[in-house]
């Protein structure tokens, strides 16, 4: 027998809030035509009727991609030499990363907008990468000033040239002032041209020739070794 102490208890139960991720190539199209080769790979998240989908900063051939796994073939590497247990390695970190997102509104019971889902898992990638970006951050403002410096000598620069760099660096530090090189794949560019669009209310021709910019400064050879000094 159970010995009542005159106390009752109830447990409320956690909030479950029903989802689906899905990884899986992005189907794109050229000229009717499916593309198949170098195609970036989406982490598509489904939830209460909603949708989005996540850039993962990864390319895979189709051929390449196992659709029942939602991985990358074993032994298969990307047109950057990225090799399938690299790539497979960071979707299963999207993966935990996105599950604990969803763990931590249900905790606070609540049913998050895509917005909000969205900075919530930004924010988890960023303070994962916090201490590497806290390591670099001095090194790309140093080296983009070295940039300007050493390609407006060698191109003679008109004054037009140097304040479009200088408005580029207000943009960029206003995006991110702990910016990293290495943020800048695929998943990076497409936070900045959001940004850029949706902040800072940009045309898309304007975007166009910002994130041109940004690439001709990713493309300079010297950030290379000069990054390896101040990291």
């Amino acid at each position: 027998m159970g010995v009542y102490l005159g106390a009752e208890f109830q447990i409320h139960p956690v909030m479950n809030i029903k989802r689906n991720i899905i990884f899986a190539p992005e189907s794109r199209k050229k000229n009717g035509v499916p593309i198949v080769e170098n195609v970036p790979i989406r982490m598509r998240v489904i939830y209460a009727s909603h949708r989005i989908e996540f850039t993962t900063g990864y390319r895979i051939d189709i051929a390449k991609w196992d659709a029942d796994k939602q991985r990358v073939k074993n032994g298969c590497t990307n047109k950057l030499k990225q090799s399938a247990s690299e790539i497979n390695a960071d979707l299963l970190r999207y993966y935990a990363e996105i599950q604990n997102v969803f763990k931590e509104f249900e905790v606070q019971e609540t049913m998050p907008t895509t917005q909000q889902l969205k900075d919530a898992f930004n924010l988890k990638m960023k303070n994962n990468n916090e201490e590497q970006q806290e390591d670099t951050k001095i090194s790309f403002w140093e080296i983009f000033d070295e940039f300007v410096k050493e390609c407006g000598n060698q191109n003679n620069w008109t004054e037009s040239t140097y304040e479009k760099f200088a408005a580029v660096k207000n943009h960029l530090k206003e995006f991110k002032e702990d910016v990293t090189f290495e943020y800048f794949d695929e998943f990076g560019l497409n936070e900045y041209v959001n940004f850029l669009r949706d902040k800072k209310d940009m045309r898309n021709s304007t975007i166009g020739k910002q994130i041109g910019f940004l690439k001709w400064f990713l493309r300079w050879p010297g950030w290379r070794k000069k990054s390896t000094i101040y990291a």
